[in-house]
């Protein structure tokens, strides 16, 4: 039986019962000969890790098998976050690159990213070469053993460049002149360091904290959503900062509370930065934006005359278009979001900062600005629950769905039934996605209402429903 799979973002699975160090090897190996088949050792493969974990022990371990094969190989000499790894393999001009997290997950999870050669997340082609080899080796059932670390392999500090990157983003003049103080919340993940480090270039006046190296996470799941971040919702309540951020486990997702603790969801942040970019960077492009995204960034769009394009779930599918249309913004329901005139990647530490120039530009706090927007465009509500449901309920519960639709969900008439990338039902006031995770034992359902009584309803009807199939 094939244990080790490629979900939205790469492989995960639970440390030492499917991501053990044996299966690492074996997708370290799967990897090394997908480059040499290409002619590209000596191109190299850069290699990175999060705070989870034995995270630095798997890196190693990826490391070495490399370099036994001949392939140029450059490991980093700290945990770093996803988008600084990115950033190495686009500025070597790499093979490619592997990072070892598994983002969001529960601290019992590992993973493994690979990161293409353009800088982003790796498209589903390249995916399935890998996993064509991944599979080869599985069949053969070998034991692939631990291989010593050798001085092939060659290590860089990544910060200074990923900086340079950065800064290139960003206004020096409109963060060197903001007064405010800023909160940054990296939930004892890999991006740990990198925001003060980064907000004393501009002096800004910027507290990180949960910058403690702590892989349980302090008992929360490392995903910047609502009720992950209470202890950031205390410390505004205590200090009182004119913004607070957040950033996941590997640092790539964003999420933001205002002044009065009020939770700014990655949906009403990108709504935010294409106000932001076109009226104050006279940027234009495309917005991406994957199935589950909020009613409100389609309104934006709409008011700025912007071309939306809706894609698949997971931030590959958003940098393959990056790479070959004018995109302004891309995002995801999770907060993964990237802009143009940057790597096609996701960044929270880059757009949590932008986020600090929307308040320093428009001298308003983002809750001011939204309701703003909102009262102009119209008011959205969203929510998500997710429901742990085994392999065999998940495939009839979307199954289901997908053939035999249901005509009412709770008192609610389905208007609509659209699905591929998960299963959308419209409402009369809204609507339903039911999803099946690609990395965890759950379904994830996403809805969205004009009004909080009436997401309410959606919500529970969806979930009786899943819970009575």
């Amino acid at each position: 039986m094939q244990m080790i799979k490629f979900g939205t973002d790469g492989w995960r699975g639970i440390i030492s019962e499917d991501f053990t160090f044996n299966n690492v090897r074996l997708v370290a190996e799967a990897i090394a000969q997908y480059v040499l088949d290409r002619d590209e050792a000596g191109k190299g493969m850069v290699v990175g890790y999060d705070a989870r974990f034995l995270s630095k022990q798997y890196a190693e371990d990826c490391a070495a098998v490399l370099a036994s094969k001949g392939v140029k190989t450059w490991l980093s000499d700290r945990q770093l976050p996803t988008p600084a790894l990115t950033w190495q393999v686009k500025d070597r001009k790499a093979a490619g690159g592997i990072m070892i997290t598994a983002s969001h997950n529960p601290p019992e999870y590992n993973g493994l990213k690979f990161k293409a050669p353009y800088g982003g997340s790796a498209n589903p082609e390249i995916v399935a070469e890998i996993e064509k080899y991944v599979t080869k080796l599985e069949a053969e059932r070998r034991h692939f053993s631990k291989i010593p670390l050798t001085n092939a392999i060659e290590y860089f500090s990544p910060q200074e460049s990923y900086f340079n990157h950065v800064k290139a983003i960003l206004d020096k003049d409109l963060l060197a002149n903001f007064k405010g103080k800023v909160v940054f919340d990296v939930m004892h993940g890999s991006a740990s360091g990198y925001a003060a480090a980064l907000a004393a270039e501009y002096g800004l006046e910027l507290t990180e904290i949960r910058n403690e190296y702590n892989p349980s996470f302090g008992g929360v799941n490392p995903e910047p959503i609502e009720k992950n971040l209470a202890y950031l919702k205390d410390y505004i309540a205590n200090h009182r900062p004119v913004l607070a951020l957040a950033t996941d486990g590997d640092g790539d997702r964003i999420a933001a509370m205002d002044a009065d603790g009020r939770f700014i969801n990655a949906h009403q942040i990108m709504a935010l930065l294409i106000k932001y970019l076109v009226e104050k960077r006279g940027w234009s492009g495309g917005v991406a934006q994957t199935l589950t995204i909020s009613e409100l960034v389609r309104r934006v769009a709409n008011k700025y005359g912007l071309k939306l394009y809706e894609l698949p779930v997971g931030f590959k599918y958003i940098a393959e278009l990056m790479l070959s249309e004018d995109i302004l913004i891309g995002g995801e329901e999770a907060g993964g979001i990237g802009i143009k005139n940057y790597i096609p990647e996701r960044d929270g530490i880059m757009i949590g900062f932008l986020l600090i120039e929307v308040v320093a530009a428009y001298g308003k706090t983002l809750g001011q600005l939204l309701d703003e927007m909102m009262n102009e465009v119209g008011w959205y509500y969203y929510g998500r629950e997710d429901l742990h449901l085994n392999s065999f309920q998940k495939e009839r519960l979307i199954d289901t769905l997908v053939h035999t639709p249901p005509s009412n969900l709770g008192d609610m008439q389905v208007i609509s039934t659209r699905c591929g990338d998960g299963c959308k039902l419209g409402l009369p006031d809204g609507w339903v996605i039911f999803r099946a995770s690609g990395t965890e034992p759950l379904v994830r359902i996403y809805a969205e209402a004009t009004s909080k009584f009436k997401l309410y309803d959606i919500l529970q009807a969806a979930i009786r429903y899943a819970q009575n199939l």
